[in-house]
């Protein structure tokens, strides 16, 4: 799949479809309900890894719901990182 970007990705991968089965794992973008819960609270490191996974387990396919969750994935890529506030 993607080769681990130098800056990673860590723009939330919800593609506005928010349903989840019964492993508690979203349909469409593939994270699990605790992961959807904590993303803000995730480092850099784990969304990263959280994204590689997901690409692999939703966001290979043809249809409309793999092809949304690639082009997020792509568009946050190429986006500059946010510097944080230092206080």
């Amino acid at each position: 799949m993607e080769p681990v970007t130098t800056n990673p990705v860590t723009k939330k991968p919800c593609i506005d479809i928010c349903e989840f089965n019964k492993k508690d794992i979203c349909k469409a973008c593939g994270r699990t309900y605790q992961e959807k819960k904590e993303w803000k609270r995730l480092s850099d490191d784990q969304k990263q890894a959280i994204w590689q996974r997901i690409l692999v387990s939703h966001g290979s396919g043809k249809g409309k719901q793999p092809r949304a969750l690639r082009a997020l994935y792509e568009k946050a890529k190429h986006k500059k990182p946010k510097h944080k506030k230092k206080n």
